[in-house]
């Protein structure tokens, strides 16, 4: 899989599907992968909003599953690979950080920070030790070397993971870049190119971020009509209309969007 855009622009076309936090769900993305099968049309679109890690099931199934759809959905006619945008969510981040953890300055807080946030069962779905990850922590930067080495080592194990994994977009946008797909929300007190890791780490509520969204918009932010978010904060109230759509709720989602970004059908795992 070749590198992508930052943020990937959306072919126009039919409908765009957009796949919520799964968190390595992989009974969650059998059935909602056969569901968009059943459903998939020419020129159709998938985003998958980041958190396909995770600790609701197993990793490692999830991502080979995800692989499988992609070609599958590729063999369809007319579709294009620019039809199929992946991004990062909170959890690939914190696994894209474990690999550089002997850069830390602080390598066990950091490692143990990262293991409260779903690190420890991505580490133990792809087979490696945390213990042996804590005790490298305290001994320097070579040991801890090593060890990210066995972690990279137990991914590469899988073919196409490592490929998916360090091509993902930051964001994604709609052919007229009036809707913003991200993991967790924006910041829009940032201009759109400069989030920074605001894509995944957004903590804000629907109505708070579409709020801060419609201020933003008076104060010159990017004509955005919608953001479209993978998750929200546990005590999100969500609904399928506003300014901000999450996803992904109580289970895992697929959701159809059509053109203006309005929901044409949700499918709930």
């Amino acid at each position: 899989m070749s590198k992508v855009a930052s943020i990937a622009r959306l072919r126009d076309g039919g409908t765009t599907w957009a796949l919520g936090s799964l968190k390595g769900d992989d009974t969650a993305l059998e059935r909602l992968g056969g569901a968009l099968m059943q459903r998939w049309q020419p020129g159709d679109r998938l985003v998958v909003l980041g958190n396909m890690l995770g600790a609701a099931g197993n990793t490692p199934r999830t991502v080979d599953l995800m692989l499988l759809l992609r070609r599958r959905l590729l063999a369809r006619p007319g579709a294009e690979v620019e039809d199929f945008v992946f991004l990062r969510g909170p959890q690939e981040e914190i696994w894209h950080k474990v690999l550089q953890l002997q850069f830390a300055l602080a390598p066990l807080d950091v490692l143990d920070w990262m293991l409260s946030r779903g690190l420890d069962a991505i580490i133990e779905a792809y087979g490696h030790s945390i213990a042996e990850g804590r005790i490298a922590s305290r001994n320097g930067s070579l040991a801890i070397a090593r060890w990210t080495s066995g972690l990279r080592e137990r991914q590469a194990a899988h073919p196409g993971h490592s490929d998916l994994l360090n091509a993902l977009s930051r964001a994604a946008l709609s052919a007229d870049g009036r809707l913003v797909f991200a993991a967790t929300g924006v910041d829009p007190g940032r201009p759109l190119d400069g989030q920074a890791d605001a894509f995944w780490w957004s903590t804000q509520t629907d109505s708070a971020l579409g709020e801060a969204l419609g201020r933003a918009r008076d104060g010159g932010w990017p004509d955005i009509d919608r953001v479209v978010r993978g998750t929200g904060p546990s005590k999100n109230v969500a609904q399928d209309t506003g300014r901000v759509l999450t996803v992904t709720r109580d289970t895992p989602a697929l959701v159809a969007l059509d053109a203006d970004g309005a929901v044409r059908e949700r499918i709930e795992a």
